[in-house]
């Protein structure tokens, strides 16, 4: 009786836990593919080209009303890719995932260009050394396509490459959901990042929810607007994780909608994929692109830390493990964003005959061209009619209307190696040795290669520089220095000074053209050279091209003036003049105020050594 009593108990108690189970089950809605009406789209071709990458020409103000370099936009971006961290890179403002691709031809062709193509849309190269090659469409932010290449590709590829896109999304819809709008999706991602539920509503696997207060208005439409996520208010990049954002990953924007266009609405949201770094500008922040919106409350999230376009799309998103050798100084080379600029070689000018600065006629040449004669390394001094004298390779930005204002200009680094992407010498290797401000940029070539280079010969340089800081220097402006010229510039520390090899010291008041300028990265400013007596004095004929001199008493921070006791070590990139004020030229690459900085005299403190490119003479 006891037994069978038992057995009674048992089976009540299996079919309450049963029971339970089923009733905790029904409180959960259950989810199902969505339904799309893919086979009705229209898959047409468009074509783009690989874009220009797009810096600051100026120092931005951040919110707090810091100057800051900004980098990033645009171009082929080497180590921003899907999957790594938005935040953590040196001098990023806004800065974008993969290679940013524009619409080629015609007005109208590029229209369709930008709002035809969708996220995860094939996309193949049509031209130069990576015809061929494909990849994938990962995000749009304003003006920009931005398409994933594995790193084999990106190796190949080249500014102006066309490209080919087999572009299919537009009038994407949901079976059953009318009030929910899809842009700029291919219907087979979207079919993978979304369900409907029993409820009636769509959910969405995002990584993160992000409220609409902290989110602002985007350039553009909703065929290929961007949002952004607000990163200028730092307790909110805490708060709500922001730093733990991927570029990829896919977040909810609540209260955003972008139905035919963007703006608030309560109880609205948008899903969106990150496309874009944070930005230290007020208003400004990580970039989403939009591929699904209403203003109805029918799109939720199902928070997922994996939710990231890449994973989607099949990529691999395995990170790098840098391979470069340990060095002496420690710095934040691991950070910097490595991107591609490009320019042409750029032809000499002639203006006849013009005065010298003690009213003599001079005809003069040096500046432009390639360079037979003079090359990295060699005097400074003594070349017949020579005014500014450039060495080896004179190249010219293209990009923008003013030679200052384009990528090279900006983002180049002495020691950032530099190749031949057309004409008879096409493939070879060099690096960039400095840049004369106003319209020169200069790079160094093997004397066999520079036989087969032309006028108008494009080169390519691959930048990597912009940003660099020295561990415990964080205060010494660096500019215009690749790491490995920084490492291989025999700088000791000792206490809390660095110790600098120069090949001499020069008081500031002999500086001259070039003062005050408001932006070091794309400028020189020159030892002035017209007065004998201070050329003697100083022994400025032994100057070298590629020498590092020591400029006493002057700061060049953020510009290029006086600051009693500070130092600033500058790289000689051209040659002597006779106009008043002007002499050999040189470009800033440390500066720090006082006691930061001292220097010790070394004959071979010379690029031409540094970057391998002749041996140290004997001792």
């Amino acid at each position: 009786m006891r037994r069978n009593i038992l057995s009674a108990l048992g089976i009540v108690l299996c079919v309450m836990i049963y029971l339970s189970f089923g009733e905790c089950a029904a409180d959960q809605p259950q989810t199902e593919p969505i339904q799309t009406n893919k086979d009705k789209l229209l898959c047409l071709a468009v074509q783009g080209e690989i874009a220009p990458a797009q810096p600051g020409s100026r120092y931005g103000v951040t919110w707090e009303g810091k100057p800051k370099t900004m980098i990033g936009i645009g171009g082929i971006n080497y180590n921003l890719k899907i999957g790594e961290k938005v935040f953590g890179w040196a001098s990023a403002d806004q800065a974008t995932v993969g290679v940013a691709t524009v619409g080629a031809g015609s007005d109208r062709a590029r229209s369709s260009y930008l709002s035809f193509t969708s996220i995860g849309n094939p996309v193949k190269v049509i031209s130069g050394s990576a015809q061929g090659e494909k990849g994938v469409i990962v995000g749009k932010f304003s003006g920009f396509i931005l398409v994933h290449f594995d790193d084999k590709v990106l190796e190949k590829l080249a500014i102006g490459n066309r490209v080919h896109v087999k572009a299919c999304g537009v009038g994407l819809k949901i079976k059953g959901y009318d009030d929910v709008y899809a842009h700029s999706i291919a219907p087979e991602v979207l079919e993978k990042i979304v369900v409907q539920t029993s409820e009636g509503k769509l959910e969405a696997s995002a990584v993160k929810e992000i409220p609409g207060q902290i989110v602002s208005r985007g350039s553009g439409g909703s065929l290929y607007g961007h949002w952004y996520i607000q990163t200028c208010y730092p307790p909110d990049v805490e708060k709500f994780g922001l730093d733990e954002l991927r570029y990829g990953d896919l977040v909810l924007l609540k209260d955003i909608q972008t139905d035919f266009g963007q703006g608030y609405y309560k109880g609205a949201a948008t899903l969106g994929v990150v496309c874009s770094g944070p930005s230290d500008l007020s208003g400004r922040g990580i970039g989403v692109t939009p591929i699904l919106s209403s203003r109805f409350g029918k799109i939720t999230a199902r928070i997922d830390s994996s939710a990231n376009i890449g994973r989607y799309l099949g990529l691999s998103m395995e990170k790098t493990e840098s391979s470069s050798k340990s060095a002496a100084l420690k710095t934040n080379k691991d950070q910097l964003i490595s991107t591609a600029v490009q320019a042409v070689v750029h032809p000499a000018g002639s203006w006849g005959y013009s005065p010298t600065y003690d009213g003599q006629t001079s005809h003069r040449l040096g500046t432009a061209s390639i360079n037979y004669t003079v090359s990295l390394g060699d005097s400074t001094y003594g070349w017949a009619n020579a005014d500014h004298v450039e060495p080896d390779v004179t190249v010219q930005g293209r990009d923008q209307d003013r030679a200052s204002s384009c990528a090279i200009a900006i983002l180049a680094c002495i020691g950032n190696e530099a190749t031949v992407l057309s004409g008879e010498a096409r493939g070879a290797k060099g690096f960039y040795i400095g840049r004369h401000a106003g319209s020169d940029d200069l790079v160094w070539f093997p004397e066999e290669i520079k036989e087969k280079l032309t006028i108008d010969d494009r080169i390519q340089v691959r930048a990597r520089g912009v940003g660099l800081q020295i561990q415990d220097f964080e205060d010494v402006r660096v500019n215009k220095l690749s790491p490995v010229l920084l490492e291989n510039m025999g700088i000791q520390i000792q206490g809390d000074q660095l110790v600098v090899p120069v090949v001499m010291e020069i008081p500031g008041h002999i500086m001259g053209s070039g003062i005050g300028y408001p932006f070091i990265e794309s400028l020189d400013y020159d030892i002035q050279t017209t007065d004998p007596k201070t050329v003697e004095e100083y022994n400025l004929k032994k100057l070298k091209l590629g020498d590092l001199v020591a400029i006493r008493d002057h700061y060049d921070a953020y510009g290029t003036g006086r600051y009693e006791g500070a130092v600033t070590i500058g790289i000689c990139i051209h040659g002597f003049s006779e106009s008043s004020g002007h002499g050999p030229g040189l470009n800033p690459v440390l500066s720090a105020l006082p006691g930061r900085i001292e220097t010790v005299i070394d004959p071979d403190a010379n690029t031409v050594y540094y970057l391998g490119i002749r041996s140290k003479p004997k001792e």
